[in-house]
């Protein structure tokens, strides 16, 4: 009897308390779908998955009234698909901000409202470079696919180099962290904006984790676009008289054992990390080649 007199008296405390309090809110009332559109091209603006496709959302304070405390905005993390467009079916209406800071296009703060129902919000944004006139190819003679393309500077005010990479995949979100390509002809640095580029992919010998099966694959052309020096590389190298008369000058008198030259290498992109400080790729849209790499389509359904 004593233990149910104590009981009692524990049960009526805890019904008192916060934690028998029915969630009297509201559930989801908006939907919400957009773009990122280019500033200068009015096209979307593609993303790598899972690169740097994911972006900030803040509901603003004052969007709604809690019974207690304060609202205090957090942090919401939306994503995007490949092609540039997003949707989010689970959302509040009310007052927003995007914030985007980290992904492949200059960052941009702007304010925007909700209301119930389905919402449209698209996002001008000026990415970092520009990918044009891509167009893919398979080289028969020396089995490579290939690749040529042009490039442009988002901003030319604002950055003066331009990386470009051929990517490939087993699936069709290739991009800068999901990417087979292992080959030195499939990458170029400080690229020269408007002249035609071509990066090649070798389908025999390496690439080893792409090719080791007979199927489809999986292209598309990344750029990174950065300030940086562009500047041409000098080292200094030892080598021995022999060699150094291979070159022409064999019957020099009183030949040294070894001779110091200066060798020249190709110009060297070093970007300074003040923009793209996350080194960010923008894309070309993804294209499908046949296991036979004869037929080249491109991927349009990202639903």
């Amino acid at each position: 009897m004593k233990k149910i007199l104590y009981f009692i008296p524990l049960l009526l405390m805890a019904t008192a308390c916060d934690w028998f309090v029915f969630d009297n809110m509201d559930g989801y009332d908006a939907t919400i779908t957009g773009q990122f559109i280019d500033s200068g091209t009015g096209q979307p603006v593609l993303f790598g998955v899972p690169d740097n496709y994911g972006f900030t959302i803040y509901e603003q304070e004052g969007s709604f009234t809690p019974e207690k405390g304060t609202f205090k905005p957090t942090a919401q993390t939306w994503y995007a698909k490949t092609n540039g467009s997003y949707t989010n079916k689970l959302v509040f209406s009310g007052s927003y901000r995007i914030q985007a800071q980290t992904n492949n296009f200059y960052p941009i703060t702007e304010e925007f409202t909700i209301k119930k129902g389905d919402n449209t919000q698209n996002f001008t944004v000026t990415p970092y470079a520009r990918v044009k006139d891509v167009k893919f190819s398979y080289d028969s003679a020396t089995k490579e696919l290939v690749a040529k393309f042009k490039v442009e500077h988002g901003d030319a005010s604002k950055t003066n180099g331009i990386n470009a990479y051929f990517l490939i995949a087993q699936d069709r979100f290739v991009g800068k962290n999901h990417n087979n390509a292992t080959d030195a002809s499939a990458k170029a640095s400080g690229v020269t904006p408007g002249t035609e580029i071509e990066l090649r992919i070798k389908t025999t010998g390496g690439n080893n984790a792409e090719f080791q099966y007979t199927q489809p694959h999986y292209l598309r052309i990344g750029v990174m676009g950065a300030y940086g020096a562009v500047k041409d590389a000098y080292d200094e190298e030892t080598i021995d008289w022999n060699k150094w008369g291979a070159l022409g000058y064999a019957g020099y008198p009183n030949p040294p054992a070894e001779v110091m030259v200066i060798v020249h290498h190709d110009a060297e992109f070093t970007p300074n990390g003040t923009i793209n400080p996350n080194a960010q790729y923008n894309y070309s849209s993804v294209w499908k080649v046949d296991e036979n790499f004869s037929t080249f389509t491109e991927v349009t359904d990202w639903d």
